[in-house]
């Protein structure tokens, strides 16, 4: 099995960019040698502050062969953010770069005052150590944490405010959320022959479950994406053509261009395709399987939480996939849940009581893989967590063969409609490019802020993608880039209420957000 880089290691420029097993389990033994050496001893927490790249998995593996506690934050969280996790944590080390370690906050202190000690990856710097004063450390001996020991910390989207740290074990992280994707269910998981693609933010507990399954059921290659941007993404894909490609919603959106090229497209080879973290919409799903070559390609879309791991999963076809949206009305379905491992109920918001089947209410899951709270906030994990069962904040609806239709977030549902529904519908009507997120309230119809490359739209275009919908208020057109997105691509909805729609009340709560 080959790991092929779309750029260099962080950590490790000289090591290349075509890499095997053995290569970096090297990596991981020396940058354990050099986290030892910087004063990190188990029990210890380790910052990892830095740009998206495989790198951020290997210094976590790093840090937990030590026994200290990996606290993985993106490179894309705001400074604030960024700035109350690592005062939450008081990490030993942090390992970042110049670019973020410059920044200050109002009273002009760096991010080096919230850690014991910093690394800087990429410049010497007064206050921070750099891997040449490390190199050459002595590999110290593994002393991995006990099954039932904090292992990790990652961090909740944050679309609602500051993140959630989320405490993960071995227990719940290898034994549990990772040994449901080690399991070889052809056609549905690598094969031996298979190219396999990945987008994805390698700070997320997401990216630990998969390089589980990817290490356990070694496909051929392993194309490592940092990034998609379609410059990067084209050469490599020509060179290497994918079978399987895993990515966030936004990654797609960013690569429809690529799918929509006629002359060797790069898309051509691929089986199956696969999202996560968000909902995608239906054109960008239609446009990636009509790319592909294949007789029967599949898209595989997952629904599930970091707190629980996969708690869904259903599949859409090239068939299925070339209905307008709006020929198959109503709640989208994201999935049956897992047999054996996930139970899921839907309660009425009030009394938590279970609703009749087809009717809405909040999304209640029971899983093995839950994990075990939220990192120096015991309040708000008792807000979610209801004896075995875990409140998703979603609002959904059972059906009676025991799919899931997923309606809306409860921060920003209006009964009687689903506004995940409409974004859909609407964009599936609107050019390229466009997005659309639907702002409720409580005194009249939701409120679109629409997206556009050139922040324009026209009106009458916008008059028949909407036609035959519920009351929506007149648009709020705003230019792609200025549209607020987390480091995974969600849309930050209560940026926009903040922005745009001051001292409107919504009907949702938000308490489980």
């Amino acid at each position: 099995m080959i790991f092929r880089l779309s750029r260099p290691l962080d950590i490790d420029p000289g090591i290349g960019i075509t890499l095997d097993i053995e290569d970096m389990a090297r990596c991981v033994r020396r940058t354990s040698g050099a986290l030892y050496a910087a004063g990190v001893r188990s029990g210890d927490r380790v910052a990892v502050y830095k740009d998206n790249h495989l790198d951020c998995l290997l210094l976590a593996a790093a840090a937990s062969r030590i026994g200290a506690v990996p606290v993985m934050l993106s490179g894309l969280l705001p400074d604030d953010s960024v700035r109350a996790l690592l005062h939450r944590v008081t990490p030993k080390l942090l390992v970042s770069d110049e670019r973020r370690l410059l920044r200050t906050d109002g009273d002009g202190r760096l991010l080096t005052s919230l850690a014991e000690r910093t690394l800087c990856l990429d410049a010497r710097r007064s206050d921070a150590l750099t891997l040449a004063d490390l190199a050459g450390a002595p590999e110290p001996s593994p002393a991995p944490r006990g099954n039932g020991e904090l292992m990790m910390l990652t961090h909740t989207s944050g679309t609602t405010g500051i993140p959630k740290l989320i405490m993960y074990t071995p227990a719940k992280l290898q034994g549990q959320m990772a040994r449901l994707e080690c399991r070889h269910l052809p056609p549905i998981t690598f094969r031996r022959q298979d190219t396999v693609a990945v987008f994805m933010p390698y700070v997320h507990a997401r990216a630990f479950t998969w390089i589980y399954s990817v290490l356990t059921l070694a496909p051929a290659k392993v194309l490592v994406m940092s990034d998609s941007d379609p410059e990067v993404v084209r050469p490599l894909f020509r060179e290497h053509p994918p079978t399987v490609i895993e990515g966030l919603p936004v990654d797609f959106t960013r690569l429809q261009e690529l799918a929509s090229e006629r002359r060797r497209n790069v898309f051509s080879s691929v089986r199956m395709f696969a999202s996560t973290f968000d909902a995608v919409y239906w054109s960008t799903i239609r446009t990636f399987l009509n790319a592909s070559g294949h007789p029967f390609p599949l898209w595989r879309y997952g629904y599930g939480q970091s707190e629980t791991g996969g708690l869904g999963m259903t599949f859409i076809t090239r068939r299925t996939a070339n209905k307008r949206r709006d020929r198959e009305p109503g709640p989208r379905t994201v999935g049956r849940p897992m047999p054996t491992f996930v139970q899921i109920k839907v309660v009425d918001p009030q009394t938590f009581r279970p609703v009749p089947n087809g009717s809405p209410g909040l999304v209640f899951a029971r899983t093995k893989a839950r994990c075990i709270g939220y990192y120096g906030e015991p309040e708000r994990w008792k807000e979610k967590a209801v004896g075995e069962w875990w409140n998703t904040g979603d609002i959904g609806i059972k059906t009676r063969t025991g799919s899931v239709k997923l309606l809306d977030r409860e921060v920003n549902h209006t009964p009687g409609t689903s506004c995940l529904e409409l974004e859909d519908v609407l964009v599936d009507y609107l050019p390229a490019g466009y997005d659309v997120a639907l702002l409720t309230v409580s005194d009249g119809p939701p409120v679109p802020v629409v997206a556009t490359p050139d922040g324009r739209i026209d009106r009458e275009r916008w008059r028949r993608a909407a036609r035959g919908l519920p009351e929506l208020a007149e648009p709020i057109v705003i230019g792609s880039a200025d549209l607020p997105r987390t480091g995974t691509g969600k849309v930050l909805r209560e940026e926009l209420r903040r922005r745009y729609l001051t001292g409107a009340e919504r009907p949702g709560t938000g308490r489980w957000t």
